[in-house]
């Protein structure tokens, strides 16, 4: 019979039972949840082990739209042969190689989505059997192929384990989104950007997403507020997804989705926009001429940008400033600057909040 050891005491994260699976896939995505330890159960609610106490914005987005609670107790230890995938592999791999398992991956509803470095590739399948053997919460394990391409924004994806399929059904921050990761694009590293700007919006707003893909932004605003969202997304797949997660979600507000080259809806179409998002960070600089022509003085655009150097926050910031300015606008205020997360080795994915004149 296993026994479990008990551990010295560790953060927690405690919500009711109810709210249990969402948070878990937030700590999972945030790779803040610490998988040594066994998550506890007692009176209807969940302690969830974490990595260490939250800092900064992190109780803040977690406590947004779930009521949680933090301190420190003592949880037990999972099982030595439970710990890791590298454990779990250790004698069937190579040691030397072992330390370029991946450590992270993208949970993305029920499928669990690897990244696997080109020196494992032979180890490829093996690598997928047992990562759902020690995850059988997940019924498919995908590999990706190759990077996002195209003006669908798509990559391709290899079946490791489990069920022959790469759509699925995601929840984040008790929005259901109906996701396809081979046919539109859709990263679950951005629920706190999706939430955070869903917060920033006013009742009344019209919201241009110039590319939307399968919706993430639209449905949290229009299930937080009575703003109305137009979602323009170039890849008709995207759209179709979006459409089957509006009948999935209740919402306040209302979206209307767009299959559409951007530069020609918005050049032959009258709108009027107090808030644009331009989550394309590959190309979002093309369309800030589109952006600036349908927002309203005062408006704000999101723009999503690959930063690298030493000074990224100002290199956006004077990247913005000219690109809005060669426009004919004026920037107002630059209200935040964010890393959104890692992109490639001394590269970022970056945001900027910013706020145009007439």
């Amino acid at each position: 019979m296993v026994q479990y050891l008990m551990s010295s005491e560790k953060h927690y994260i405690s919500v009711q039972t109810k709210d249990g699976e969402t948070v878990r896939k937030i700590l999972l995505t945030l790779e803040l949840l610490d998988s040594r330890y066994k998550i506890f159960s007692e009176d209807g609610t969940l302690y969830f082990p974490i990595k260490s106490k939250l800092i900064g914005d992190q109780f803040s987005i977690l406590n947004s739209t779930i009521s949680i609670d933090t301190g420190v107790r003592d949880f037990d230890e999972i099982p030595q042969d439970r710990r890791t995938l590298g454990d779990a592999l250790e004698g069937k791999i190579p040691p030397e190689e072992l330390s370029l398992l991946p450590r992270a991956y993208d949970l993305i509803g029920d499928i669990a989505v690897l990244e696997i470095p080109d020196e494992l590739a032979t180890y490829s399948t093996l690598i997928g059997e047992v990562f759902h053997n020690i995850h059988s919460n997940f019924n498919t394990v995908l590999a990706k192929k190759g990077a996002v391409s195209g003006t669908t924004r798509v990559r391709e994806y290899t079946l490791l384990a489990g069920e022959d399929r790469t759509k699925t059904i995601h929840t984040e921050y008790g929005c259901r989104l109906a996701v396809d990761v081979a046919k539109a694009y859709f990263s679950p590293r951005l629920l706190e950007e999706h939430n955070r700007i869903a917060q920033l919006v006013q009742s009344g707003e019209t919201v241009v997403d110039m590319f939307c893909g399968v919706g993430s932004f639209a449905i949290h605003i229009a299930k937080q507020k009575e703003a109305k969202v137009i979602a323009i997304d170039i890849n008709q797949s995207a759209i179709d997804l979006l459409c089957e997660s509006i009948g999935l979600n209740k919402l306040v507000g209302t979206i209307l989705p767009v299959a559409a080259d951007t530069h020609d809806y918005v050049n032959t179409n009258e709108l009027s926009a107090d808030r644009v998002i331009m989550n394309h960070p590959s190309g979002a600089s093309d369309f800030v001429g589109e952006a600036c022509s349908i927002l309203k003085p005062g408006g704000t655009m999101h723009y999503y940008d690959f930063i690298g150097g030493d000074t990224p926050e100002d290199t956006l910031k004077e990247k913005v400033t000219r690109l809005v300015e060669n426009e004919g606008r004026k920037v107002k205020n630059i209200d935040l600057v964010r890393r959104v997360r890692d992109s490639a080795p001394y590269e970022f994915q970056m945001v900027a909040d910013i706020v145009i004149q007439e």
